[in-house]
């Protein structure tokens, strides 16, 4: 009995070394992914003086489209107000984390992906 568990135990750590750098890589990816889709719109909202529903909803679509995540849990938070030149925007994206190893015993991070940006506006009347 002793011999089936010791390989069972073996078989699942292997399994986990084996996956784990792949696991790692895609997580890494989906966190530059955000990074990168929060900055470009954050860019488009600095002109626009505000977040618009257009440019949050490209934000959402270029995150569904191009990376896979689901569109039901992905959360946008922004500054919707019209805000003039010298003033800050803010806004963040929240996403639900894949799996970093292929077992969910070893995981103890959280369960999102969350960044966040500061940008001045560069909106005049």
């Amino acid at each position: 009995m002793s011999g089936v568990l010791a390989k069972w135990m073996t078989l699942i750590i292997a399994a986990n070394i084996m996956f784990a750098p792949i696991l790692s890589y895609i997580d890494s990816l989906h966190r530059e992914a955000v990074e990168v889709v929060l900055q470009e719109g954050a860019k488009k909202a600095a002109i626009e003086g505000r977040f618009t529903p257009t440019i949050i909803n490209d934000m959402k679509s270029e995150l569904v489209d191009n990376y896979n995540f689901d569109s039901s849990k992905i959360m946008i938070s922004a500054t919707t107000s019209l805000t003039y030149r010298e003033n800050y925007l803010t806004a963040s994206i929240e996403v639900p984390r894949g799996p970093i190893f292929l077992f969910d015993i070893f995981n103890s991070g959280p369960d999102t992906i969350k960044k966040n940006t500061k940008i001045l506006s560069e909106y005049i009347d």
